[in-house]
């Protein structure tokens, strides 16, 4: 088939376009701890909610470890390989981003016996896990901002922060800089070389743990001279680690140099909300977007990019489509076959719904009387899709299809193997008559939606595309 746009730049043949190698056949699964499962009462919050309830800035309800644990035998049966967690360093939020012990694990979600355990038995199943770190800042009860409070400029720890004046205080407001300006988020002075020495030290102790990699908390407020000195660390300590820093916007700094190995990819996730969730541009306009992002970065990156449809800092993607479950369909559709790394962010595989946080953190719904079926089908299709056919995870990409309207489509090929995937985001039925390339004139077969329709293709291939419909062809050869 004949493309209407330019090539990605991938080799035809490749045997991996992933730093890690790894990452190629990998589906994450973002999970939000206080809020996945219950799996040990013994160490609930005094004043926990009640499961189900509604999400709030500060309230509990007793998400931990031993319940992610307990629900591995969910996590395989969906279809997922590797997990990223929120933060689960001893904190006293709920969200855990305002550190009080980088060393010691949050008491609400267990002990370190039970962090090891976890790790094991996920590892045993084939499943990876990256921790979330939060470097630039900690929280106002880290031991070494509470010696700064009780002790002022005779601290040894005064340096560690960037304090204006003493006695350093927090009312009426923070004479110390800190993250967005909330006083209880001090940030830590890069400049003091205790600082570096100290979290070098933290990261060394959990990477040591047997952990896959890193999710960087805002990674672009820490002096961008620190990331060599942690990649040199991690990549020595486990070269196959994962880095992927959490950057909204352009990326290129951290990327071209080679600080991280990919970013949590929003501009990507920005061009898929306007194209099938608000359906404010066409298909030229998505495919000019995707080539713009496929020009800025290297082959490498693009394929390892963190491309995620929602998370704990967006509201759920179901709801940024109104409710649409078509929309979001075809998200999916497009997300699980286009190059990069495909993220879940916990409950969205069941349709749950939530506007920007608290709302996007609900508990998890257990209940399966509740799940959207379709949308949970869906997902476990196209994660089996993506996991076993070699030409989704690593495949040239092609645009096929781009139309100044709701028509799209590409193709992925990898040697022998071809895919053609399509989309119609249009509310009628669309007729597509595409040009076939000679060496891949012959069988195709349907293997999305569902299976089995077969096509015997010739010079040129005539499609019908019903409304709010997506689909993928495989060539099956002659």
């Amino acid at each position: 088939m004949i493309a209407n746009a330019s090539h990605c730049r991938v080799p035809h043949e490749s045997p991996s376009v992933t730093d890690p190698a790894w990452l190629a056949e990998t589906i994450f699964y973002q999970i939000f701890p206080e809020r996945f499962f219950n799996g040990d009462l013994s160490n609930d919050p005094s004043n926990k909610t009640p499961w189900g309830g509604k999400p709030e800035l500060y309230n509990f309800f007793g998400g931990d470890l031993e319940g992610i644990r307990k629900k591995i035998p969910y996590l395989q049966d969906l279809g997922v390989n590797a997990i990223y967690l929120n933060p689960i360093f001893d904190a006293p939020s709920n969200h855990k981003y305002d550190t009080r012990d980088y060393l010691r694990l949050s008491p609400e979600f267990g002990d370190f016996r039970t962090y090891l355990r976890l790790l094991r038995e996920l590892h045993q199943q084939g499943i990876r896990l990256i921790l979330d770190g939060v470097f630039n800042h900690t929280g106002d009860q880290f031991w070494a901002f509470r010696d700064v409070l009780l002790r002022q400029e005779r601290s040894p720890y005064v340096k560690w922060f960037h304090c204006h004046g003493h006695p350093v205080c927090q009312t009426p407001s923070p004479n110390y800089e800190c993250w967005w300006g909330i006083g209880t988020l001090p940030k830590l002075n890069y400049a003091e070389p205790e600082v570096v020495r100290y979290i070098l030290r933290v990261v060394a102790f959990w990477t040591l743990t047997g952990i896959d990699g890193w999710r960087l908390d805002v990674p672009n407020e820490v002096t961008i001279r620190f990331w060599p000195i942690f990649r040199r660390l991690v990549k020595t300590l486990n070269p196959e680690a994962y880095i992927v820093g959490e950057i909204w916007e352009d990326a290129s700094p951290w990327l071209d140099n080679k600080l991280f190995d990919a970013v949590m990819n929003y501009c990507w996730r920005d061009l898929v909300l306007q194209f099938f969730a608000y359906e404010h541009i066409d298909a030229a306009g998505f495919e000019a977007g995707l080539s713009s992002l496929r020009r800025q970065y290297s082959t490498e990156i693009t394929y390892s990019m963190f491309n995620l449809l929602g998370s704990h800092d967006t509201p759920r993607f179901l709801t940024m489509c109104g409710g649409r479950k078509d929309r979001m369909l075809l998200a999916l559709l497009f997300q699980f076959t286009y190059p990069g790394v495909p993220v879940v962010y916990y409950g969205d595989e069941i349709g749950m719904t939530g506007d920007k946080d608290p709302d996007c953190r609900k508990p998890m719904v257990w209940d399966e009387t509740q799940w959207d079926r379709e949308i949970h089908k869906a997902v476990k299709t196209l994660i089996h899709l993506r996991r076993t056919r070699t030409v989704l995870q690593r495949g040239r990409y092609e645009p096929a299809v781009v139309t100044p309207g709701g028509l799209f489509g590409y193709t992925r090929t990898l040697q022998d193997e071809r895919m053609l995937i399509l989309f119609n985001r249009t509310e009628q039925l669309q007729h597509i008559s595409l040009p076939v390339d000679p060496q891949y004139r012959g069988h195709w077969r349907t293997v999305y939606p569902h299976e089995g329709t077969v096509a015997n293709v010739g010079e040129r291939w005539n499609l019908a595309l019903p409304p709010k419909m997506g689909m993928i062809w495989e060539w099956s050869g002659r």
